[in-house]
C-alpha cells in the first residue's frame, strides 16, 4: 500500500487526473448504472410477479364459482319432494311412476341443463331396486361399476361431495363429475348417488383470465396425490418436456406459490384447486413480456454511454485548460536557476493558477532583490557579530570590576563592603548567564540569599529572614528567577514601612506531586481591594489596561511562567489582611498540560 501511495504522489499531474477522473467517476457512474438497472428490473419483475398472482387468485375465483353453480345442481334434486318420494318406493305402479317422473322430475333435469351451462350430464344412480329405471337419468346402483369410486363416495357426510377427473391423454382437458348422495327429507337414509358432469366450459373461463394478451397460454394441471403427475399440458414448443416435468415438481412443492425458474427465464404462478384435488399451474415467457422493454434498455444504454463521452470530453476540456497552465509554468521553473531569475510571462488570470502565477513573479523578483543585497547582508551579520562580543565583553568586565573592589575591601578589612561586593558579584553573575530558562531550586535559593544578604547590609537588625526545608528540593527542577520577585515584594511593599523588626519565612516541603514554596511576612499586608485586583490579575480574568495600577504584574509573570512549565496544577495564591502580613504560596506541582 506505502508502494503504491509513493508511485502516485510521484506521478505527473495528467495521469492522476486521468486515474481520478476513471476512479471517482467513470467507475461510480457505471456501478450505480448497473446496480440501478438490476435493482429496476427486479422490482419490474416483482411488480409483473404480483400482477400474474393476482390474475391466477381472479382465475382461481372465478372457477370456484363455477364449481358451486354445478354443485348447487344437487339442491335441486335433493329439494324436489317428488322425486326422493319416487327413490324411496312411495310409488308402486309403473304408469304412476312415469307420471311423476315426465310431470315433476324431468322438468328439473330440464332445468339444471339450461341454467348451468357447464353442465354436461347429469345421472341419479338409485339404490331402490323396485323403483323404475329411466335412462338415462335414473339408473340402478349396479351402473356405477367403479367399486374404487364407491369407496370414496360412502364414507361422505350429507353436506359433503366428490369431485374426480378422468382422462385419456394430457393434451386433452379432463372431464370432470361432481358426486353426491341424496338423502330423505329427513337425511335420514341414503337414496341414491347423483353424478353431475362437467363439459370444457368448466375450464375455459378459468383459462381465458390467464391468457396473455397475444392470446398465448402455457398452462398445466398436476396431481400432487400422483407425485406430481402431469394430468393436463398446453404449452409452448419453447417448453421442453424436461422442463415441463421440472415445473410439475416445482409447483408440487410449491403450490399456491408464484417463482421464478431457470433464471428467472420463466414464471412459474400455481395454485392449488382443493375441490378438483388439482394444482394448477400457469408458465411465463418473461422475455416475450419484456420484449418492448429490453429494446428501451438497449436505448439507455446508448444514451448512457453518450453522456459518459460526452462529459468525458467536457471534462478534458476544462481539465486541460488548467493543467497546460500549469505544466507550461512548470517548464518555466525548470529553467530557473541562481544566474537567471526570469518571471514567468505567460497569462495570468484571476483563479487560483493565475494567484499561483502572480505569487510566483513576485516570489521570483523578491529572491533577485535578495540575491543582490546579500553582500550588504553579510556586512550587517558582521555587525551584528561584533556587538554579541561587546556585549559578551561588558559582564566580564563588571565581574571584573566587583571582584577587585572586593579584594580591595579585604585588604582594608571593610568586611561589609566585600561582602556586599561578592553577593552583588554573584546576583549579576546568575542573572547575566546565558544558561537556558531552566534551573534547580537550589540555585534559585542560593540567588535568593545573595540578594537578601545586600538588603541585611542595607537594613540591618530590621531584616530577619527564616529558611525551612522539610525534604530533598534542591534538585528540583524549576524555571529561573521565580523566587526573586516573591521575596522583592515582601521586602519592598511589605516590610519598608514597617518599624518594627521585618520577618520573612521561606517554608518549602517536598510533596509526591512536587514542591510548595510559602514566602510569609509580617509586614504592612493588602487592602482588601488591591488584594481582589491581585486575585483577578492572577486568574486572567483582568489583563492589559484593565489593570488600575502597576502591582501585581511581576506575580504574573511568575505565575504564567510556572504554569506553562508544570501545568494548569501550578499556580500562585495569595492570602493578605491589612497590618497582619502577607502569605504568597508558590505550587509548584506536575500536572496535565
Amino acid at each position: 500500500m506505502q508502494l503504491v501511495r509513493n508511485k502516485f504522489k510521484s506521478m505527473r499531474i495528467v495521469p492522476k487526473l486521468i486515474i481520478g477522473y476513471v476512479l471517482l467517476i467513470v467507475a461510480p457512474f457505471t456501478l450505480f448504472s448497473y446496480i440501478y438497472y438490476k435493482e429496476m428490473h427486479q422490482n419490474l419483475l416483482n411488480q409483473y410477479l404480483i400482477g400474474e398472482q393476482r390474475i391466477m387468485e381472479q382465475a382461481y375465483s372465478n372457477l370456484k364459482v363455477n364449481l358451486s353453480q354445478a354443485e348447487s345442481v344437487h339442491q335441486l334434486f335433493q329439494n324436489n319432494v317428488k322425486l326422493t318420494e319416487y327413490l324411496s318406493g312411495a310409488y308402486s305402479a309403473d304408469w304412476e311412476m312415469i307420471y311423476n317422473y315426465l310431470k315433476e322430475i324431468n322438468p328439473t333435469f330440464s332445468f339444471a341443463y339450461l341454467s348451468n351451462p357447464i353442465v354436461d350430464e347429469i345421472r341419479i344412480y338409485k339404490r331402490n331396486e323396485s323403483a323404475l329405471s329411466l335412462e338415462p337419468d335414473i339408473v340402478n346402483l349396479d351402473a356405477l361399476d367403479d367399486k374404487a369410486l364407491i369407496q370414496a363416495i360412502d364414507p361422505l357426510l350429507p353436506n359433503q361431495g366428490l369431485w374426480v377427473y378422468t382422462n385419456e391423454t394430457r393434451s386433452e382437458l379432463p372431464a370432470f363429475q361432481y358426486y353426491r348422495k341424496i338423502f330423505t327429507n329427513t337425511f335420514s337414509k341414503e337414496l341414491a348417488i347423483i353424478k353431475i358432469s362437467t363439459n370444457g366450459k368448466l375450464l375455459q373461463q378459468f383459462f381465458k383470465t390467464l391468457e396473455s394478451p397475444d392470446g398465448e397460454l402455457n398452462i398445466m394441471l398436476i396431481d400432487p396425490v400422483q407425485q406430481g403427475e402431469v394430468v393436463y399440458s398446453q404449452a409452448s414448443n419453447l417448453i421442453s418436456e424436461m422442463q415441463i416435468t421440472e415445473f410439475a415438481e416445482a409447483a408440487t412443492e410449491a403450490a399456491d406459490k408464484t417463482f421464478y425458474s431457470d433464471q428467472n427465464r420463466w414464471i412459474v404462478n400455481a395454485v392449488y384447486v382443493e375441490r378438483l384435488g388439482l394444482v394448477a399451474v400457469e408458465i411465463s415467457d418473461v422475455q416475450s413480456v419484456f420484449v418492448s422493454l429490453k429494446s428501451r434498455e438497449w436505448w439507455m444504454i446508448l444514451i448512457g454511454v453518450f453522456l459518459l463521452v460526452l462529459l468525458s470530453g467536457l471534462y478534458y476540456v476544462t481539465a486541460s485548460s488548467v493543467t497546460k497552465r500549469i505544466l507550461r509554468l512548470s517548464r518555466h521553473m525548470k529553467w530557473v536557476d541562481p544566474n537567471n531569475f526570469s518571471t514567468y510571462e505567460g497569462k495570468t488570470g484571476p483563479d487560483e493558477i493565475g494567484f499561483l502565477i502572480s505569487s510566483y513573479n513576485g516570489m521570483i523578483t523578491r529572491i533577485d532583490e535578495l540575491v543582490n543585497t546579500v553582500h550588504r547582508s553579510e556586512l550587517m551579520k558582521k555587525e551584528a557579530d561584533f556587538k554579541m562580543l561587546q556585549a559578551q565583553i561588558k559582564p566580564h568586565f563588571l565581574y571584573n570590576t566587583l571582584e577587585a573592589m572586593r579584594m580591595q575591601a579585604e585588604m582594608n578589612e571593610d568586611k561589609d563592603v566585600a561582602e556586599m561586593a561578592s553577593s552583588l558579584g554573584s546576583l549579576l553573575r546568575y542573572s547575566l548567564s546565558k544558561s537556558e530558562d531552566e534551573t534547580t531550586l537550589g540555585y534559585e535559593m542560593e540567588h535568593i540569599k545573595h540578594y537578601i544578604d545586600i538588603h541585611k547590609i542595607r537594613m540591618g537588625e530590621r531584616l530577619h529572614v527564616e529558611w525551612i526545608e522539610n525534604g530533598d528540593v534542591v534538585h528540583y527542577e524549576c524555571p529561573r528567577f521565580i523566587l526573586q520577585p516573591l521575596v522583592e515584594n515582601s521586602i519592598q511593599h511589605g516590610l519598608s514601612g514597617l518599624r518594627k523588626q521585618g520577618t520573612i519565612q521561606i517554608h518549602i516541603d517536598k510533596l509526591p506531586q512536587g514542591v510548595v514554596v510559602t514566602i510569609k511576612d509580617n509586614g504592612i499586608g493588602i487592602t482588601t481591594e488591591r488584594l481582589d485586583i491581585i486575585g483577578k490579575v492572577l486568574d486572567g480574568s483582568l489583563i492589559g489596561d484593565a489593570i488600575p495600577f502597576s502591582g501585581g504584574i511581576g506575580l504574573n509573570n511568575v505565575n504564567e511562567r510556572i504554569k506553562s512549565y508544570y501545568g494548569h496544577a501550578a499556580g500562585i495564591s495569595l492570602t493578605s489582611q491589612e497590618g497582619q502580613g502577607t502569605i504568597c504560596t508558590l505550587y509548584l506541582l506536575r500536572g496535565e498540560e
